[in-house]
């Protein structure tokens, strides 16, 4: 799935990003396939991951999460959405 980082948290280590299904999702820095695309992701800019489920007892953001990120080439390659 294609969506946009609509909201980053660099000193917390983690995003927030919203699909092609216009739902948000949580993404922790540790799911970016490269763990150094993390440090170039910017607000606004487009990526590609896999959409989960979070059942856990710490789920985040309705349990809905972002796995296995990957930056667009070109950067911000989606249209950004407001928040």
């Amino acid at each position: 799935m294609q969506g946009t980082i609509i909201r980053l948290l660099p000193n917390n280590g983690y995003c927030f990003i919203r699909g092609e299904d216009n739902v948000s999702r949580f993404a922790h820095a540790r799911a970016f396939r490269n763990p150094l695309e993390f440090d170039r992701a910017r607000e606004g800019q487009g990526v590609e991951f896999d959409a989960v489920q979070d059942t856990g007892p710490t789920a985040k953001s309705g349990g809905l999460r972002a796995i296995n990120i990957v930056l667009l080439p070109g950067g911000y390659a989606v249209i950004k959405l407001p928040i």
